[in-house]
């Protein structure tokens, strides 16, 4: 099986939070070539509550699908209030470097119907994937063959999916094999997951599938959701500003095992974690001191062993604390700024992703604490050398003066045309300049700001302190 490299190209989201419709193509589907070797990065801008961690909350959903996870139970609640179902569309590029697919990836969410509902109990989620289906093509003497529908797997369809033809594909035509993926189907159904990327149906699928390229396609993206789409949200940072813990983001590989996930750190009291665990954060925190010095020089960090302690589940763990280094001087993490609690908590992932181009990494409000100047100066290197691809939010500007007109998309005030890249940029253009300029005066299609005014606003402040 061939390990392909995976990235996102295009984007749409319908009827999900305050989205009515939204649809873009990542900077890297704007390029002459779409599988360059390099950097791809996205910062989404725009006014508070206009739908830029809506996208991010659409990614975690795209990730716990692709990877076979169970949606979870808060998902309902992203469907926009008054309907009953969530659309989305998601096109990746897959390439060895030798052959080159385009796969388009759609599905449906929807709340469960009430006359389906079991008794409720904690493990009970109210939301279901209804609709999937998926569509490839290749390029082929420099231009895409006609888009081939894979799997179209729909919730209310009796068949297990269509067409007729690759299900044949699938199963080699063996009953007992369509069996099992009829199995699996009621069982994602039950457990909320993805039928086409839920563990029983890539068992299937890599076991019976007579064509190897479904098997290639499939199982990269499948590989791709698990271990290389990586969604850091901002309930992270709220965390951190209440001082109350570290969300430590790491992946770790090497020829034997692959290492990837989040663990939390106290930072009000000492952690008691599991020796394997310790063992793999210490090897995270040595590769991260390596950049940490860098970005804040003079910095290092390290967990101060605490001794063998016995956790809640009886086995035995080591409590631990985790400390900043200057000057050969160890005091508690809690103490440094907010700043540098949210740059450790994301820096092994931007390592992971400077290196590795199938790894995306999507971060809500990048800026949070960070100081402006080094902000930008992250994003350079990441633009400069990075291989992966970075997605972000941030209310900082200073990246509009360093990234490239296509690496921006800005929230509009219309809920059914979400996103958009400001028109008529020229190329000795101030992106940042141009971005005020259209806020006040307008200027593109669709109003980027729902003006607000100061007159008013001050008004209200006196209009509420009479009422103190």
């Amino acid at each position: 099986m061939r390990k392909m490299i995976v990235r996102i190209q295009r984007a749409e989201i319908n009827s999900f939070q305050n989205v009515e419709h939204g649809a873009f193509k990542f900077a890297c589907n704007l390029k002459d070539d779409i599988f360059e070797a390099s950097s791809d990065i996205l910062g989404i801008y725009g006014q508070n509550g206009s739908g830029k961690t809506t996208f991010i909350h659409a990614l975690s959903v795209l990730d716990a699908l692709l990877s076979g996870k169970r949606l979870p139970q808060e998902t309902v609640n992203y469907i926009t209030k008054g309907l009953n179902s969530s659309h989305f569309s998601f096109e990746f590029g897959l390439t060895d470097y030798k052959t080159f697919y385009r796969v388009i990836y759609d599905f449906t969410i929807s709340k469960r119907e009430r006359d389906t509902w079991e008794e409720e109990t904690e493990s009970f989620n109210p939301v279901v994937v209804s609709h999937e289906k998926i569509r490839y093509s290749c390029l082929d003497n420099g231009s895409w063959s006609t888009l081939r529908t894979l799997i179209d797997c729909s919730l209310s369809d009796q068949k297990v999916f269509k067409p007729d033809a690759r299900l044949r594909d699938f199963t080699g035509g063996g009953s007992k094999i369509v069996e099992e993926l009829r199995f699996a189907k009621k069982l994602s159904i039950k457990q909320s997951t993805s039928f086409i990327f839920s563990k029983e149906t890539q068992k299937q699928i890599l076991q019976n599938c007579t064509v190897q390229l479904y098997i290639d396609l499939l199982h990269s993206l499948y590989l791709f959701g698990r271990w290389e789409l990586y969604i850091i949200g901002n309930r992270d940072s709220g965390l951190i500003t209440l001082n109350a813990g570290i969300p430590f983001s790491f992946k770790v590989e090497n020829d034997s095992s692959l290492s990837i996930g989040s663990i939390l750190i106290r930072l009000d009291a000492p952690s008691c974690i599991p020796e394997k665990i310790f063992i793999v954060v210490g090897k995270v925190i040595e590769v991260m001191n390596t950049v940490l010095c860098e970005i804040v020089p003079g910095l290092q960090v390290g967990l101060h062993d605490m001794g063998k302690q016995i956790m809640q589940d009886g086995t035995e763990g080591i409590s631990v604390e985790m400390v900043s280094i200057r000057n050969e001087r160890k005091i508690p993490l809690r103490y440094e700024s907010e700043g540098i609690k949210k740059i450790i908590s994301i820096l092994h992932m931007l390592i992971a992703l400077h290196n590795n181009p199938s790894m995306t990494l999507a971060i809500d409000e990048l800026d949070s604490g960070i100081f402006e100047y080094l902000l930008g100066e992250i994003l350079k290197v990441v633009k400069e050398s990075g291989k992966g691809q970075l997605i972000f939010t941030s209310h900082n500007l200073r990246p509009l003066e360093l990234l490239h007109k296509n690496s921006i998309i800005f929230t509009t005030t219309n809920p059914a045309n979400r996103y958009i890249r400001l028109t008529n940029v020229k190329t000795n253009n101030n992106l940042r300049d141009l971005y005020y300029h259209d806020l006040i005066l307008g200027g593109q299609k669709e109003c980027i700001y729902e003006a607000t005014n100061s007159f008013a606003i001050c008004r209200a402040f006196r209009m509420a302190g009479d009422k103190l």
